[in-house]
């Protein structure tokens, strides 16, 4: 590992080799170095294995704008064609031989005195003049605090690190959460167990995803013309732009929305007490739309339960519900989540004053391509504390972000303020 970097990027997902990638376009020879803790590059898509695992925005939009792929499976892509995607534009790119994988950044600080970042990871220190914080805000999966949770004698993990070495044939399965990776693997793993007990804290609004095989002519289509892939690209952004513009600018038009989400739980679930557990008490839009063809009719099978009172706790043989009933199972599967709000680089990065991030943030963190602090004037997070994005922003603001228009690196302190200072030559990092 080298002694120092320019630029230094923590974290080899989407949104690290996104930074990465336009440094080495605008300068092939830059001094940038990104590190990250597991054997491989990929991010969410590298540890997310569960079965159904797929991504809910339209691929073409879900890829990077300088690498577009004509080899898509289908209009939502699966997990091993995200990573296999990942893999082969890291190395067409040239960006491998800038990534030290096994590298798990330990602390970051600020030292005003020669304007550079000490840096201490598990293969050794360095120096870095910028430091770019591309961790993601998915990477840290997150288990409930729930009483006697260590008592229990099962198969207990999370969906994002899912054990495939345990076989759930004939198993009695609880699963805890409801949400984007629920609604996936939930219907995948419904025919080998015994029986599912779905533990549901809120509803969501479920939607229809629109997902279809890839034709052969169209992928020839996308390699002869690839002006017809980006015209795609354009068009399926706009559209899915336009639906967040109506829903934020025109909620007049939620209704409709509304009795479309409904009529789709009308199709897939005829009982109406079922119903009535899976219908939100909110306003479609205020949360994260949920899409799946299958989801809410897993849910009305004979051999599915739903709980809605939540788990209240875990006993050596099963699980409890919030009216104090026990159901006994052999496996709980939790998909609650992760913890997008304080990510674990939060506590590692400090400022001149030597307080860490999540310190500076105190219950009120920063914006989108921000630095910790005005006390760390060359830091810069990928990902804000308070915005991720729910339609196709991520990888087209990852793919055009990184550089402004006078190729310089943007950053504005909490305090308001704004400086930029160039990647690729000489520059004072002092105020």
């Amino acid at each position: 590992m080298p002694g120092h970097a320019r630029v230094l990027v923590v974290g080899a997902g989407f949104a690290g080799l996104a930074v990465t990638e336009r440094v080495l376009r605008d300068d092939p020879a830059a001094d940038i170095l990104v590190i990250e803790r597991a054997a491989d590059i990929g991010g969410t898509w590298r540890d997310n294995t569960y079965p159904g695992c797929a991504c809910d925005v339209p691929t073409a939009l879900y890829s990077f704008s300088f690498a577009p792929s004509p080899d898509w499976s289908h209009t939502f892509a699966r997990q091993p064609e995200i990573q296999s995607y990942l893999r082969k534009m890291v190395a067409v790119t040239g960006i491998r031989d800038r990534i030290l994988t096994g590298c798990e950044l330990l602390d970051a600080s600020w030292d005003d005195a020669v304007g550079t970042w000490r840096v201490r990871t598990s293969l050794g220190e360095l120096t870095a003049q910028t430091l770019v914080a591309a961790t993601g805000a998915l990477s840290t999966p997150r288990l409930p605090d729930v009483p006697g949770i260590e008592t229990f004698r099962g198969r207990l993990f999370h969906s994002a690190t899912w054990d495939h070495d345990y076989d759930l044939t004939g198993k009695r399965v609880a699963v805890v959460g409801t949400g984007a990776s629920a609604v996936q693997f939930v219907p995948e793993i419904a025919d080998r167990v015994e029986r599912l007990t779905v533990f549901q804290r809120t509803p969501a609004w479920v939607l229809p995803r629109g997902d279809r095989t890839l034709s052969r002519m169209e992928k020839r289509l996308y390699r002869r013309i690839p002006l017809t892939q980006k015209i795609v690209r354009a068009a399926i952004y706009t559209a899915r732009e336009g639906y967040v513009v109506a829903m934020a600018k025109a909620p007049r038009l939620l209704p409709a929305f509304r009795l479309f989400a409904a009529a789709h739980l009308r199709r897939q679930v005829p009982d109406r007490a079922l119903r009535r557990k899976l219908t939100p008490e909110f306003t479609i839009a205020c949360k994260r739309i949920l899409l799946s063809n299958d989801w809410l009719r897993t849910l009305a099978r004979a051999d599915v339960d739903l709980i809605d009172s939540g788990l209240a706790g875990v006993t050596a043989g099963g699980v409890v519900d919030g009216a104090g009933t026990e159901t006994p199972v052999d496996a709980i599967i939790f998909a609650t989540g992760f913890s997008p709000t304080e990510p674990p680089v939060a506590r590692q990065l400090r400022g001149r004053d030597g307080r860490t991030l999540a310190q500076h943030w105190s219950g009120s963190p920063g914006r989108t391509w921000v630095p910790p602090s005005s006390d760390s004037p060359t830091c810069s997070s990928c990902t804000g504390r308070t915005r991720t994005w729910g339609t196709a922003r991520s990888c087209t603001c990852w793919s055009r972000r990184p550089r402004t228009s006078t190729g310089r690196w943007r950053t504005s302190t909490a305090a308001g303020s704004s400086r930029s200072f160039p990647l690729h030559r000489r520059a004072t990092t002092r105020r």
